[in-house]
């Protein structure tokens, strides 16, 4: 399920509301009778306001119809795991296809590295991302225009469960670890991704600033191998890495849900001349993108089938249980939800922009880059013609 908490929070205090009003139902029956008459007039009231809005809906998708493909083919930069599931979901099951589009799917294994690489040399037009986006979206080069998956939990740090840092105990948040046996700690994982943020995040949790311990380079499998072979005292890894190294008895020291008060959301951004060239394009590529988010959050048994085989033939050591784990950790926005309520387009990126300048890892210019290529319209446009059809 997609974590929107204070949308939960509103619609429980709205059933709390209900369900006081009708046991208030014991008191006199003039206060009864007054409440009745004002419940009454809020009610036709906003029935009228619901009216007024139905007709400014109406008013706004007048006229607001699918746009048409330009026919020429698209192509999409994305990693062969949950981020990029949407995109080859949609894919599979012929999406793309019904709507004029001519799709080619490029995966770059789990290094969003390469696809900031891929599309800094134009070889793709759209990409489907990780954290490593907020890099690429410094540049200036590139417009933001859709959120990706959101992950519940599942981005973790583990160690080994005989190193005093797991012996130190957990905290009253379920956080192992201490300043005194972080002292001088190592930490294995890619750099540039979500598993550097959670390491600085983890150590800033216990008041240890990020120049102040060693981050070491290493994508996600040599980081395994080295950490197994007994180099490091922790390792930031993704879901599918956390299942190896807790198979292989190590132990989970914390998530990032843990530490950090932000949701991780991964991104959607395209060449700015993609965007400014073939706008119908990129509207067509988002609409088919959260259809396919829509599907697998109300088909989880096809999103399985869909995902392990994907996974399986781009040469992923996959089980089906890892597909079906992979569900409680990974949701998606679909077209109803994204940009709304506590989740306006790009939060994420902004944040993550503003963390790495505040760990001396970008410039105050890379932070205005990251924000000003934030693009909401074309999330905008597609709610508007999606609902007329």
């Amino acid at each position: 399920m997609v974590r929107f908490g204070k949308k939960v929070l509103a619609a429980t205090l709205s059933a709390s509301m209900v369900l006081a009003m009708t046991a208030c139902g014991s008191g006199s029956s003039s206060k009864t009778t007054e409440k009745a008459a004002e419940t009454t007039a809020a009610a036709e009231s906003a029935k009228e306001i619901t009216a007024e809005a139905k007709e400014e809906t109406a008013e706004e998708t007048a006229g607001a119809v699918m746009p048409k493909a330009s026919g020429e083919k698209l192509v999409i930069g994305t990693l062969a795991n949950w981020v990029g599931l949407p995109a080859w979901y949609a894919y599979a099951e012929g999406y793309y296809e019904e709507v004029g589009l001519d799709v080619e799917i490029v995966n770059f294994g789990s290094q969003g590295t390469l696809v900031n690489e891929a599309m800094a040399a134009d070889e793709c037009d759209i990409a489907v991302s990780g954290m490593a986006s907020v890099y690429a979206l410094s540049t200036g080069m590139y417009k933001y225009i859709g959120d990706g998956c959101l992950t519940i939990s599942g981005e973790t740090l583990y160690g080994r469960p005989d190193d005093a840092i797991y012996k130190a105990g957990a905290d009253a948040n379920g956080v192992y670890g201490s300043a005194d046996a972080l002292k001088d700690a190592v930490i294995l994982g890619p750099m540039n991704t979500t598993a550097q943020m959670n390491a600085i995040a983890y150590m800033q949790y216990f008041g240890i600033d990020a120049n102040s311990f060693t981050f070491t380079n290493l994508d996600y499998s040599s980081a395994l191998a080295a950490f197994e072979s007994g180099q490091g005292n922790l390792i930031a890894v993704n879901p599918t890495y956390a299942a190896i190294l807790a198979a292989d008895g190590y132990v989970q020291v914390s998530d990032f849900t843990q530490v950090s008060p932000q949701d991780i959301i991964d991104a959607v951004y395209c060449q700015n001349e993609v965007a400014e060239k073939r706008p119908e394009d990129v509207e067509l590529f988002l609409y088919c993108y959260y259809k396919a988010c829509q599907d697998m959050l109300n088909n989880q048994d096809n999103r399985v089938a869909v995902a392990y085989k994907w996974y399986v033939d781009e040469g992923l050591d996959y089980k089906e249980q890892d597909v079906i784990d992979e569900c409680s950790l990974k949701s998606y926005f679909t077209l109803d939800t994204v940009d709304s309520g506590d989740y306006l387009l790009g939060s994420f990126m902004n944040y993550a922009a503003e963390f790495l300048l505040t760990n001396e890892k970008v410039t105050e210019d890379d932070v205005t880059n990251v924000k000003a290529s934030i693009d909401n319209s074309f999330i905008t446009s597609i709610k508007k013609w999606a609902s007329a059809e």
